[in-house]
């Protein structure tokens, strides 16, 4: 489940950081509030960052590389870590934490660049945006090549939140995972597997179901994708890329898979607050030329928008199915099916509406 649109490439990334889009001056947390952080749970901060990170007042952010200590070889990841206007007037307060997780292809900066910093401005959270590898589906790379260990799962659970928790002041009592497409089955995968750690999981057009063999017509491809997944990281970064088959293994369905998958865990949703939300384009909606463009520019757009209308029309299928098993289960949750299609426009439109309901679940 990859995103549909292009992303810059890492080189320099944190010299223009503060150019991440909307570029808008949102007040409240001041440099003095943002520095002094330590290393901590095996990750050393790298590339220039020292004790204070690349801090973004002006966003209310800071971002980090590390190095992972071997449990990330790919290549360094980074963080960003936004927190809450009210963050540098209020220095006994300690705050709730979203985990936002990006799609396949993806990397730390996309929710920032689509918006996400100005949604979160009225909600009193520290947002955690992680790298997560291109394909991961935010598992482990269990069968990786030797020097290419890429342990996307362990370095978010079990390095990256006690970093911040060490570093900021949060509450680890309080926490919340969202994400789309790739993310999204991130949320839903790591929210069960992590159970006592999160409230709320929010999955935006990622699908729950990857049994190949299961009834659900979407989840034959997205087991395919999480195969290939590995090589994903061969656009985004050359000469770092696993094989297809590192993540679980060479069968597309296997014991590892089957305790990931969240239509094999639904009790494991039982008590949590749970958003899904899947987009309404179909495959067929986007065959037809609109408008007077140039053909060659036509055509273009037609296979973008064919290549998302057929993401989200997977995704949508293994969704309708987990929140018909949510509902045989007597497990309540939020489903519905909403305008759009495998963009951005469409997951900061579910973030925007979910935001509310999670501080509802973190302040409750």
């Amino acid at each position: 489940m990859t995103e549909n649109r292009l992303t810059p490439s890492r080189r320099n990334l944190f010299l223009g950081a503060a150019a991440a889009a909307p570029l808008v001056a949102l007040g409240g947390a001041s440099a003095s509030a943002l520095g002094g952080y330590r290393n901590a749970a095996g990750l050393t901060m790298v590339d220039g960052s020292g004790e204070g990170g690349w801090i973004h007042p002006e966003l209310r952010s800071v971002d980090f590389r590390f190095d992972t200590g071997g449990m990330v070889k790919t290549f360094p990841p980074s963080v960003r870590v936004t927190v809450p206007a009210s963050y540098d007037s209020s220095p006994d307060r300690r705050y709730p934490v979203l985990l936002l997780l990006h799609g396949g292809g993806g990397y730390f900066l996309n929710w920032s660049e689509w918006g996400a910093i100005d949604a979160l401005a009225e909600h009193e959270v520290v947002t955690v945006m992680p790298d997560g590898g291109a394909g991961s589906f935010y598992s482990n790379a269990n069968f990786p090549l030797p020097g290419r260990e890429a342990a996307w799962e362990t370095f978010i659970m079990e390095q990256v939140l006690p970093f911040v928790h060490e570093n900021f002041r949060t509450d680890p009592e309080r926490m919340a995972i969202a994400g789309l497409s790739m993310g999204g089955w991130g949320a839903l995968s790591l929210g069960q597997r992590y159970w006592g750690h999160f409230r709320s999981l929010s999955n935006y057009s990622g699908p729950a179901d990857c049994n190949p063999d299961g009834e659900l017509v979407g989840s034959l491809a997205v087991s395919v994708v999480i195969w290939g997944g590995p090589i994903a990281d061969f656009e985004k970064y050359p000469g770092t890329s696993n094989f297809p088959g590192a993540t679980w293994g060479g069968d597309l369905y296997n014991d590892l898979a089957r305790r990931y998958n969240p239509m094999e865990n639904i009790e494991r949703y039982r008590g949590k607050r749970i958003f899904l939300r899947a987009g309404n384009a179909g495959l067929l909606d986007s065959l037809g030329l609109a408008g007077n463009q140039p053909l060659v520019d036509e055509v273009t757009r037609m296979a973008a928008d064919v290549g998302a209308d057929a993401q989200e029309s997977a995704v949508r299928t293994t969704q309708e199915g987990f929140s018909a098993a949510l509902d045989d289960a007597g497990i309540e949750h939020s489903f519905e099916v909403v305008d759009g299609t495998h963009n951005a426009e469409l997951w900061m439109r579910c973030l925007r509406e979910d935001l509310p309901g999670i501080m509802d679940e973190l302040t409750a």
